[in-house]
């Protein structure tokens, strides 16, 4: 998995899949807080317009400015979407695990950018629910 740093800065950046096609354009990344590490990118898959999809990055590599991940075009194409300031579900989650094969024991994506010390509350206002949230104007 890539460093924290690293993956920050994954943000605009093409992402290319296994076989080199372009995939689409990282536009958030999010961190799983069960695993302690840098967890997912909303990538959009559109070249015209916006077709917003997850894709783990446990698996991605940079390839000069780009972003390699180990799944193919019509696998993400086919992903679980979400809206840029969504939120995701326990089910949704779970589902989104699923989808790429993943073990999942609870809800743990947050925003990459989001500290752990500063809570909206927004959470525990929708029990159970995981909240993708990014902050607006942060790049």
């Amino acid at each position: 998995m890539p460093a924290f740093d690293i993956v920050r800065r994954w943000k605009g950046r093409p992402v290319l899949d296994r076989a080199g096609n372009k995939v689409g354009t990282i536009v958030e990344v999010f961190y799983d807080a069960e695993a302690d590490e840098p967890g997912w990118g909303l990538v959009n898959a559109a070249d015209i317009g916006v077709n917003l999809r997850l894709v783990p990055l446990a698996d991605a590599v940079e390839a000069g400015v780009r972003v390699r991940i180990p799944y193919d075009h019509a696998t993400v194409l086919r992903a679980p979407s979400m809206d840029l300031d969504g939120w995701l579900w326990p089910r949704q989650e779970a589902e989104l695990y699923a989808y790429y094969g993943l073990p999942y024991t609870g809800a743990s994506l947050t925003d990459l950018d989001e500290p752990a010390d500063e809570d909206d509350g927004l959470v525990e206002d929708v029990v159970g629910a995981a909240r993708l949230r990014r902050r607006v104007g942060r790049y």
